[in-house]
C-alpha cells in the first residue's frame, strides 16, 4: 500500500471513529434526559435543573478548538433543542408566517425539534405567553434599513415579558424550485415582499417569466413543489419544509437587508460575560434633561451601544427612547445607573439583558 493510500485509510478510520463516538455521546445525553425526566415524575415535588443551554454553549466553545465557532453553537442548539422533547418540547411562537423570517429566526435560535408556532400579530404572541400557553416568542426589534421596530417597542414597555437573546437574521431571499433549474422556471410565486426585494432581479434575469402573488413564503412554496415549471421566492426553512432546491441564492436587490429579532420570555437569562442590556425611557420636556439621562451611564464608564428615540404611541408622551448598554441587568453599576436614571426619566422600562451576540 502506498504512503498516501496508508494515510487516507489512517483519515477515514479517525473519521469512522470520530462519528460512532459522536452517536455514543448522543444517546448518552439523550438517556441521561430521560432519566431525569423519569426522576422528575417519581419526586413531583423536588427541583432539579440541568444547566442552562448558554452555559452548555458556553462550556462546549472552551472545549472544541478545531471545529467552526459558529457550527459549535448550531449543533449544540439541535442537540439542546432535540433533548428537551425528550422531556416536553419547547412551545416558541413567532409573529407572522411560517416560512418566513420570524419563523427562520426561530429555527436557528431553538433548533428544528422545538415546537414553533405563528401567530397573526405581536400582540397575540405576547398574550400567548401571558397565558403560559408558549414559553418563548420572537418579535423583530431592529432593521438595518429603519432603525428600531416602532410596534416592538411600544409592545415591549407596556409588557411584563423581558427579552432573553437577540437573534441577527439576513433577510435573504432565494429562488427555489423540484428541479433547481433555472431553465424550467416559466412562472414565480412569491409574497409581495419578496418581489419588491427581488424586483429589479426578477426583472434582468426572468423578465419571461408569471409573477403571482401569494400570502406567505410558504404558500408560495407549496405551490412550486406541486407545479413542474414553478419556482419561488422564498427563505431557507421554506425551502426545506417544502422540498425545494435552490436555483439561485441571495436574489435580492439590496445585499444588508438585517434584522435583529429579539427571544421574550419570563425570566432574565444568567450573565454570559458579554452581555447588553435594553431600556426604554420617556423624558421630562426640561432643559438637559437626556444629558441627565445618560450621566449616570457615563460615570460608571459603561458604553452606551444604541440610543434611538421612536414614537409613544397610545402613551401619554409622544416619545420613547431605546438605550442599550454593555452589561446585565445584575452587574452592580449597570443596577446602580438605571436607579439613577429613575430620578430623571419620566418613565424608566427594562426590556431585558441578554448575551450580545456580536460580542461572542
Amino acid at each position: 500500500m502506498s504512503d498516501a493510500k496508508q494515510e487516507f485509510e489512517q483519515i477515514r478510520q479517525a473519521v469512522e471513529a470520530a462519528d460512532q463516538a459522536l452517536g455514543d455521546a448522543l444517546s448518552a445525553r439523550a438517556s441521561a434526559v430521560a432519566a431525569l425526566a423519569e426522576l422528575r415524575k417519581r419526586a413531583s415535588d423536588a427541583y432539579f435543573a440541568l444547566p442552562r443551554d448558554s452555559e452548555v454553549v458556553g462550556r462546549m466553545l472552551e472545549r472544541v478548538h478545531v471545529f467552526p465557532k459558529d457550527g459549535v453553537r448550531s449543533v449544540m442548539r439541535e442537540v439542546l433543542s432535540a433533548c428537551a422533547t425528550v422531556i416536553a418540547p419547547i412551545e416558541v411562537v413567532y409573529a407572522g408566517q411560517a416560512g418566513g423570517f420570524g419563523h427562520l429566526a426561530a429555527r436557528a435560535h431553538f433548533g428544528a425539534t422545538a415546537h414553533l408556532r405563528a401567530v397573526d400579530t405581536a400582540e397575540a404572541m405576547l398574550l400567548e405567553i401571558d397565558r403560559g400557553h408558549a414559553a418563548f416568542g420572537l418579535l423583530p426589534f431592529e432593521t438595518s434599513y429603519d432603525g428600531a421596530v416602532t410596534q416592538t417597542l411600544n409592545l415591549l414597555a407596556r409588557s411584563d415579558v423581558k427579552i432573553s437573546a437577540e437573534v441577527p437574521i439576513r433577510r435573504s431571499f432565494h429562488l427555489m424550485s423540484k428541479s433547481g433549474r433555472a431553465e424550467d422556471v416559466k412562472k414565480i410565486y412569491a409574497a409581495p415582499s419578496a418581489l419588491a426585494a427581488c424586483e429589479k432581479y426578477l426583472a434582468r434575469k426572468f423578465s419571461h417569466a408569471v409573477l403571482i402573488d401569494t400570502h406567505s413564503h410558504m404558500a408560495a412554496a407549496e405551490h412550486a413543489t406541486g407545479e413542474p415549471d414553478a419556482a419561488a421566492l422564498g427563505t431557507d426553512v421554506a425551502a426545506e419544509l417544502a422540498g425545494l432546491t435552490r436555483v439561485e441564492s441571495s436574489v435580492e436587490d439590496l445585499a444588508d437587508l438585517d434584522t435583529r429579532y429579539v427571544v421574550v420570555g419570563n425570566d432574565y437569562p444568567p450573565r454570559s460575560g458579554a452581555d447588553r442590556t435594553a431600556i426604554a425611557i420617556a423624558l421630562h420636556d426640561a432643559p438637559g434633561v437626556l444629558l441627565d439621562c445618560l450621566r449616570p451611564f457615563a460615570d460608571r464608564k459603561i458604553n452606551i451601544s444604541r440610543l434611538e428615540t421612536r414614537p409613544a404611541r397610545g402613551w401619554e408622551f409622544r416619545y420613547l427612547i431605546l438605550v442599550e448598554v454593555d452589561g446585565h441587568i445584575t452587574d452592580r453599576s449597570v443596577l446602580a445607573s438605571i436607579e439613577e436614571l429613575r430620578t430623571a426619566g419620566r418613565y424608566v422600562k427594562v426590556l431585558g439583558s441578554y448575551p450580545n451576540v456580536k460580542e461572542r
